[in-house]
């Protein structure tokens, strides 16, 4: 699928506001979500604090009037039991009866302000035997809430000087009590000189029910603080005992059910005083955050909950307008941006068009350069204006180096002819491949395959006056037409001098002496010159720093070169004279004569064919006609070079001695 430009600058303009917009709605409704729920946690631990100002304040309050009334108790216990102890002391010299019924007097007056008395002597038992205390002498193995034993308490050697308080809890239906069993506050009072223990107590059983009372009284007012607090919707707060008993509520009726209250959450309050929970309450009330606060005095807690929805209620409703506002601007920037595109893209429009165009422009028309640059925006100063400039200036680049191009065509094509004709002309020099003198015992072949159109390597086959074949073979220094006009030189001192009669060596000096006599650029001619007789096999023949020739027989034997050099390079310094060589050709074998070009071939390792690879084709084709031996090398080279351009002329001439 592929997607224009404004289509491209549409979507980045939407993926860039995109990337922009969703990083702040993101982290915006992270924070507030976090500063939300840090806010709940500081109302609620105010809300805790405040509930348990409260409920200290009204506690402390509690305890003190409970303490007060002790202290109160106690000191009348004590001035009681002093006035006993002095009242028992000033009738000591009154008869025993007599004595004894003012005691059991006095007690039984005490008895009408709720202190009940009486005398215990050194075996424990009562001398007034007031109801109320007969529980201490049939229960001298009871304990107070301290864990002392009843008989202690009534020992006077152990018991202190300034006497003991004690409470105990008295049994239910224990006379002076109700139906259940009553606290109740004993002083001990010890009196060494008659050996008895003046005992006073008193219940407290109105202590505690002012407990429950002022208890009560808290609850009441910790009710009246929860209607006072603010709470959510759904939200609720709750007084709940240990017991799981709730004692005030306020808010959702759903949270009269402590059973909604997760145990988690009381049972983590209780260890830590304070907890958070939030927990899955099911369809009455979902998913909510739960906060506990344990008060130990009272062995109550203070839950608030509040359905986490609606917690986060704010936070959502905030980042629902965030989005619509990024929404808007979104809608508002993708119209923008098309408005500006559209402006932006009708001028390229226009470029894309004459583009286009140029595909059916002529530019070899005098109004080429013109004509690129009609209908283009060149007058904005814009990236588009300059866009239209470079076009408009490559139109009229391109039109000067069409003409350009279309001139130097023409001269390279001239040139190509004038090339072609060289080539034919050279070509026309030389013997065609397969128009080597015909005789019986003789047949000979040659190929040439320049590297550029013209060049500089020579081959030719003639009859010699004595009516021997002659060979020549040839590579002329460089390439091109100055080789090729140096090897036409050649070729035809080479005809006249052997026309001439004279022996390879002899024509070999005299075409030196020629071609060094007048030769400005230098150049040379590696050079080989045979005259061959096809009935006794002798080859005479001069070789002028030129490649040895190869024979090759019918046998199993390797290929051998024909040894010697009859002197230096042809042309390059005169005065030079050259041997002429000896070879004899057997019935059956052949002989190659080549130019350096085949064994330099080159391939893509920059690897060269080189002479043994040579020996092995032609050993490989020893009994193949001269022809069938020049196709099967070229072959090989060509093979060998691969894709590697041909560095060097290629020339080849293999003639055969028959067998009979």
């Amino acid at each position: 699928m592929t997607f224009s430009l404004r289509s491209k600058l549409f979507i980045l303009v939407l993926a860039s506001i995109a990337l922009a917009v969703v990083p702040v709605i993101s982290f915006t409704y992270r924070d507030l979500r976090e500063s939300n729920a840090e806010l709940e946690r500081e109302a609620f631990g105010n809300v805790i604090v405040l509930m348990e100002d409260n409920i200290g304040s009204r506690y402390l309050g509690h305890l003190t009037n409970k303490v007060m009334d002790v202290l109160l108790r106690k000191d009348q216990l004590r001035r009681y039991s002093q006035l006993a102890r002095s009242a028992w002391q000033d009738v000591s010299a009154l008869p025993g009866d007599a004595r004894q019924r003012f005691i059991a007097n006095w007690i039984e007056r005490l008895g009408s302000f709720g202190v009940h008395m009486d005398i215990f002597d050194a075996h424990g038992a009562p001398r007034a035997g007031t109801p109320q205390l007969a529980l201490l002498s049939a229960r001298p193995g009871m304990t107070d809430f301290k864990g002392r034993p009843v008989g202690s308490l009534l020992s006077l050697a152990q018991l202190s000087p300034e006497g003991e308080f004690a409470v105990f809890d008295t049994l239910p239906g224990s006379p002076g009590t109700g139906s259940a069993s009553e606290p109740l506050l004993v002083y001990f009072l010890p009196m060494p000189e008659t050996d008895s223990v003046v005992v006073s107590a008193m219940l407290l059983s109105d202590i505690e029910r002012q407990a429950l009372y002022n208890e009560q009284q808290i609850i009441r007012s910790t009710q009246e603080k929860f209607q006072t607090l603010s709470l959510g919707k759904s939200g609720f707060i709750a007084l709940v005992s240990g017991k799981g008993e709730l004692l005030a509520h306020h808010g959702n009726p759903k949270g009269r059910e402590v059973a909604l209250i997760p145990p988690r959450a009381l049972a983590e309050a209780r260890e830590k005083g304070r907890t958070e929970t939030i927990a899955d309450t099911g369809p009455a009330f979902g998913v909510a955050i739960f906060r506990a606060a344990y008060f130990k005095a009272l062995d109550w807690y203070v839950v608030s909950a509040a359905p986490q929805a609606e917690i986060e209620a704010p936070t959502n409703a905030l980042v629902r307008k965030l989005a619509f506002i990024a929404l808007a601007a979104v809608l508002i920037s993708a119209a923008g941006t098309l408005l500006l595109t559209a402006r932006f893209i009708a001028p390229l429009r226009a470029l894309t068009g004459r583009a286009h165009a140029l595909a059916e422009t002529d530019f070899s028309a005098p109004d080429a350069e013109t004509l690129t640059a009609n209908g283009l925006p060149t007058s904005r100063s814009d990236e588009v204006g300059q866009l239209a400039r470079a076009f408009t200036q490559m139109g009229r680049a391109l039109a000067r180096n069409v003409r350009a191009l279309m001139d130097t065509t023409a001269v390279k094509e001239r040139m190509q002819g004038e090339l072609n004709a060289a080539r034919d002309i050279q070509m026309g020099i030389l013997p065609a491949p397969g128009a080597a003198p015909k005789q019986a015992g003789y047949a000979a072949s040659a190929l040439l395959e320049p590297a550029k159109e013209v060049g500089g390597d020579l081959y030719d086959f003639f009859v010699a006056p004595d009516g021997r074949q002659v060979v020549v073979i040839g590579d002329v220094s460089g390439k091109g037409v100055p080789a090729a006009l140096f090897m036409s030189m050649a070729v035809t001192l080479c005809r006249y001098a052997v026309a001439s009669g004279l022996a390879p060596g002899a024509a070999m000096t005299r075409i030196n002496a020629q071609l060094a006599a007048n030769n400005p650029g230098c150049m040379f001619v590696t050079l080989l010159i045979g005259l061959f007789d096809p009935a006794t096999g002798t080859l005479e023949f001069a070789n002028g720093g030129h490649c040895p020739p190869c024979v090759t027989g019918p046998g199993a034997e390797a290929p051998r070169e024909l040894p010697g050099i009859s002197g230096p390079l042809v042309g390059a310094m005169e005065d030079v004279e050259y041997e002429t060589l000896h070879a004899v050709i057997a019935p059956g074998e052949r002989c190659l004569l080549y130019t350096d070009g085949v064994t330099e071939a080159m391939n893509e390792r920059l690897e060269l064919f080189d002479l043994p690879r040579l020996m092995d084709v032609l050993h490989a084709h020893r009994e193949d006609t001269p022809a069938g031996i020049l196709r099967a090398l070229h072959e090989a080279t060509v093979a060998f070079r691969g894709t590697a351009e041909q560095s060097d002329d290629i020339t080849m001439l293999c003639f055969t001695r028959e067998a009979a």
